[in-house]
């Protein structure tokens, strides 16, 4: 009989002939049969990241990076399944990237600190949330750069909760500051009220948000879709599916702003 972490682990004789020869060609070999996974990373991760700012192709070209390091790393034997650690590390490699990339104009900094302000600003006045073109005018801007500075902070917000704060390897598991709003184990008893805070505040920020911000930040963050799949669901188009997360972002960065936080003073 056949042991079981053969009958578990897909292309185990792939992996087996790289752990024993650790040779190019079965490496390649392993590269092709997870490209995909590099490919659905950077769908996901093109919501948040218009491709002026960071063309797909970077993206693609990271993730390669970060899909060659974990199938490096990642240990057949221990009977783990390789799409988990391979789809951490694969965005890991490309946020990490962009992290090191000065990827934003000192221009497009300062508008996207006025838009911050504008939004606080036109809350106020309008004791609603404002649209685009409410922004727009009161910024004497045009649309579309009012679109990219959203982006900008969308994108901003996407790293930050996103900064690997542990990993254990053994397990192929890593950790992101949004990841420790649920794990109890890896932090302080003041820590966790903290991070139980922050969960919270999410949460009403989210109730606050238009009927599609919520239906965009449901399908991206907790049923897993690509922004094709998004705009598939909605009827819409993969532009305005970035748009409307864009704006969602910038509505919790300021509904943590509203009661005196900033993103950072939890995470």
């Amino acid at each position: 009989m056949r042991p079981v972490i053969e009958e578990t682990i897909p292309h185990y004789l792939l992996w087996r002939t790289f752990q024993e020869k650790h040779d190019s060609i079965s490496q390649e070999h392993l590269v092709k049969q997870y490209m995909h996974l590099v490919d659905k990373v950077a769908n996901r991760l093109s919501v948040s990241i218009p491709h002026r700012m960071i063309p797909r192709e970077d993206l693609i070209g990271l993730g390669n990076i970060g899909l060659i390091e974990a199938i490096q790393k990642f240990d057949y034997k221990k009977g783990y399944q390789f799409e988990t650690f391979g789809l951490w590390r694969i965005k890991g490699a490309m946020l990490d990237g962009i992290r090191q990339m000065d990827w934003v104009p000192r221009g497009l900094r300062e508008k996207a600190k006025k838009l911050n302000s504008a939004f606080r600003d036109l809350e106020q006045i309008l004791m609603r949330s404002p649209s685009e073109e409410e922004l727009s005018q009161y910024l004497d801007l045009p649309l579309d750069e009012v679109d990219e500075a959203m982006a900008t902070l969308s994108l901003t917000t996407l790293l930050s909760l996103n900064e690997p704060m542990n990993a254990n390897e053994a397990e192929g598991k890593e950790q992101s500051r949004l990841d420790q709003i649920k794990d109890d184990n890896s932090i302080s008893q003041e820590r966790q009220m903290q991070m139980g805070e922050f969960g919270k505040m999410i949460a009403l920020s989210i109730d606050k948000m238009s009927e599609k911000e919520r239906q965009v930040v449901s399908l991206f963050y907790y049923e897993g879709l690509t922004q094709v799949e998004i705009a598939e669901v909605m009827s819409l188009t993969k532009g305005r599916i970035s748009q409307i997360h864009s704006q969602a972002i910038l509505r919790l960065r300021h509904s943590f702003e509203a009661k005196g936080f900033s993103l950072d003073s939890f995470i």
